[in-house]
Order: C-alpha cells, then sequence, then structure tokens
C-alpha cells in the first residue's frame, strides 16, 4: 500500500532522478537519444524514423554508444533509416553498412530493423507520423496495435521497447502522444537494482522515468559491493538521501 507519505517520497525521488537525468548529473551521462544527427530537424519525419529504428534493437543495449553510433550511421548513410529503401531491400546487403559502424550487433539486429521498414511502409506508407495520427496520437491505442500486430512488428511490440518507443517519440520527437509518459515499463537489472537501494518494490516502472532509474543502477548501484554498507557513488549521487545505502 502506498501511503501518503510514501508516494510523497517517491514523487520527490522522481523530480529529482529525472532532473538529473536531463541535465547530466548522473555522472556525466545525460539522454543519449536527445542529441539529434547533424542536420536532422527535430519532430521531423526522418527524425521519427531513426528514432524507431534505434529504439527497434535498443533493449538491453549501452545506450551511450548505440545512440552514438546511430547519429554518426544517419549523417553518413541516411538511407539506412528510410523506410521506403528498407522496404525492398535485402538483410544481406545492409549488413556491413549496419554493424561495421555499431549499430546493428548481431545478425539478428539487421533482420529486425529491415522488416521494421517493410512494417512502417505497409502500414503507414513509410510515415512514422501517419501511423501515429492512423491511431490518434493515443498511446493506449497504439500499445493495442503493436500486441495485435505481433507478426508484423515482432521486437517493437515487446513489453519493454514499445512503451520506451512511445515515450520516445513524444519525448525526444515532440510528438503529442496521448499518455506516452505513463506508460508501463518492465525494470531492466540495472533499474532493479536502482529500486531495491531506494527501498522500492515495483517490477514495472513509467516509461519516464524508466531511462533514469536505468542510468542510475549502471552507473551508480553497480559501484556499491555487495558486502558494503554505504555506497562509494552516494557523494554524487542525486537520490543518495533517498536510499538505503547512501547518506543523509
Amino acid at each position: 500500500m502506498i501511503t501518503p507519505d510514501s508516494a510523497a517520497r517517491r514523487a520527490a525521488i522522481r523530480a529529482t532522478l529525472l532532473a538529473a537525468y536531463e541535465s547530466g548529473e548522473l555522472w556525466g551521462e545525460a539522454n543519449p537519444a536527445w542529441p539529434l544527427p547533424e542536420g536532422m530537424t527535430r519532430g521531423e519525419e526522418s527524425h521519427l524514423a531513426y528514432l524507431t529504428f534505434v529504439y527497434s534493437i535498443s533493449g538491453g543495449r549501452d545506450p551511450v554508444p548505440l545512440w552514438q553510433a546511430a547519429r554518426q550511421t544517419a549523417v553518413a548513410d541516411p538511407e539506412l533509416f528510410a523506410p521506403k529503401f528498407l522496404a525492398y531491400v535485402k538483410p544481406t546487403e545492409i549488413s556491413d553498412r549496419l554493424r561495421q559502424p555499431g549499430v546493428a550487433r548481431k545478425k539478428s539486429d539487421v533482420t529486425v530493423w529491415q522488416r521494421l521498414g517493410q512494417a512502417l511502409v505497409m502500414r503507414a506508407g513509410g510515415s512514422v507520423k501517419q501511423l501515429l495520427a492512423d491511431h490518434a496520437f493515443d498511446a493506449q491505442k497504439l500499445l493495442a496495435m503493436l500486441k495485435g500486430n505481433k507478426t508484423t512488428f515482432p521486437v517493437l511490440s515487446g513489453p519493454q521497447t514499445a512503451p520506451r518507443w512511445l515515450y520516445g517519440l513524444a519525448h525526444e520527437g515532440t510528438q503529442p502522444i496521448i499518455g506516452a509518459a505513463h506508460l508501463p515499463v518492465p525494470v531492466s537489472p540495472a533499474a532493479g537494482r536502482a529500486l531495491a537501494s531506494l527501498m522500492i518494490d515495483a517490477d514495472q516502472v513509467s516509461a519516464e522515468i524508466f531511462p533514469a532509474l536505468d542510468t542510475l543502477g549502471r552507473l551508480g548501484c553497480q559501484q556499491r559491493p555487495p558486502a558494503q554498507p554505504l555506497c562509494p557513488a552516494a557523494p554524487t549521487c542525486p537520490v543518495a538521501a533517498h536510499c538505503q545505502y547512501g547518506i543523509s
């Protein structure tokens, strides 16, 4: 049961952690999906496609090198982010172009990338914005569409990827997607480690707070050895005052 006191505590953690994540105060790491590839305009069709493709293969990846490689590749080889090109190309023809710069890590990433291009063309003429408009920019309707079309969107429809993608389109892509910030996301091992340190029992969190929690767990909470009562990252941790291993 969440009491008024615990709700206020969670709200304080959320506000502090989100501010730290957006400003780069989590050990120098800010939202790596936010910076635009050179020459790209935020919220335009090419940007929404770029976000969609990268989010589709982002599960379990270190986000910083992934998004850095994606930004560089989008400038050097923009064709790889064009759904109408991908819809008619074979995965083998783009494999080296995606793997050499570090965007794709394995063969299945390339297949997912190419099939997603096909899906966008088939469902919305290659336009991510049209796909959103077809479902009234409503996060729940879009989520239901993805769940009902797992064969068409096999990875993008995943329980962790789908809400993260929709929130990414809303936040980084500035799309007016209703309810995207509140979509539930199953916690990652790193986010789970952060929640445990903060004495919060939850197996899912909102799409808005997920990336900040995941970063906290990866860069901060993992610094504490299991047997050590105080976390060595606490002096620079923005939510240490709320942590059982932090400082007050």
